[in-house]
């Protein structure tokens, strides 16, 4: 394999503050310019040097040698990608773009706050490649996505939103995330942002070990001003399973009619289906009376004990 420049991204990655997403530039240093430790570690990497998993542990102890690592190996992940440099299926998948990704993924946690900055800060294929990866990593991901869920930029709370959702529970961390998600959810300033909020907290809500905090909060968005919020409300709703949203979507259903709300109207009616496992359309008043029945006869079986 022929050794390619290091690439360094300190300058791209220490952007903030700016009004859109500035592109993620890999600004190159000459392999001969580097000091002799990182030269030396770069190059047993490209020339997969029999050691080298011996030399990546060693290079955890010093964060300053890790982040030099992570980045050239998230720089080499997306330029391969970008050249279309992926493995043919004859070589068993071990390409450099595969490389790369696979010593992400070992690296872990030292490796999300470089992935995570490349994914609220770069174009499409950027956020696309660097959130399967995130996803993957799991859990560690949490912390960065919730700090970067105060940023300025939109693209960058819609993005670290988005990311959440694909998360695995958090454990101790979670009631903050839920926190987090239902504010973005209720009063974020961007319209997409609350979108994927809403997508957010159903998905998670569906992973979760309670539920009303979830129904809670997209209950509260049924009412956004925005169309496309409310809809994805009503949508997140009936994707939990609780049949407790039924009037709820009800009342959303009541409103999208006398408002002439039509699409609304729609996403009403294909919510209450999912919720309550029927097909048809039925009126609000007999959406209600559905409710009514089915409330009774939860209760019937909840006193005989059947």
């Amino acid at each position: 394999m022929s050794l390619r420049p290091a690439l360094c991204l300190l300058a791209a990655l220490s952007v903030s503050g700016c009004t859109g997403p500035p592109p993620v530039r890999l600004d190159r240093v000459p392999l001969a310019e580097l000091p002799e430790h990182y030269r030396e570690l770069w190059t047993a990497w490209l020339q997969e040097a029999p050691d080298w998993s011996e030399r990546r542990e060693a290079c955890r102890s010093d964060p300053a040698v890790c982040t030099f690592l992570v980045e050239n190996l998230a720089a080499v992940f997306l330029e391969s990608y970008a050249r279309s440099e992926l493995a043919t299926h004859s070589s068993g998948g071990h390409g450099t773009f595969e490389r790369a990704r696979a010593e992400l993924l070992i690296l872990g946690e030292e490796a999300v706050p470089t992935l995570m900055e490349l994914h609220v800060i770069g174009d499409g294929a950027t956020a696309h490649l660097t959130a399967e990866v995130l996803t993957a990593i799991g859990t560690p991901c949490i912390p960065a996505c919730l700090e970067r869920m105060d940023r300025p930029e939109a693209q960058a709370r819609r993005r670290a939103v988005y990311l959440l959702g694909q998360l695995p529970h958090g454990q101790d961390l979670e009631p903050e995330v839920r926190t987090a998600l239902a504010g973005r959810l209720a009063a974020d300033e961007d319209w997409l942002v609350r979108k994927t909020a809403a997508v957010a907290v159903a998905q998670r809500g569906a992973r979760d070990t309670i539920l009303y905090p979830a129904r809670n909060a997209l209950t509260r968005a049924l009412a956004d001003p925005d169309q496309a919020v409310a809809a994805a409300a009503a949508t997140g709703l009936a994707s939990l399973d609780d049949p407790r949203a039924v009037p709820d979507l009800i009342g959303f259903l009541r409103r999208a009619e006398e408002n002439s709300a039509f699409a609304l109207y729609r996403v009403g009616q294909e919510a209450l289906q999912t919720l309550t496992g029927t097909t048809g359309r039925r009126s609000v008043r007999e959406w209600g009376q559905w409710y009514r029945t089915w409330e009774a006869e939860r209760k019937k079986t909840r006193d005989t004990g059947n």
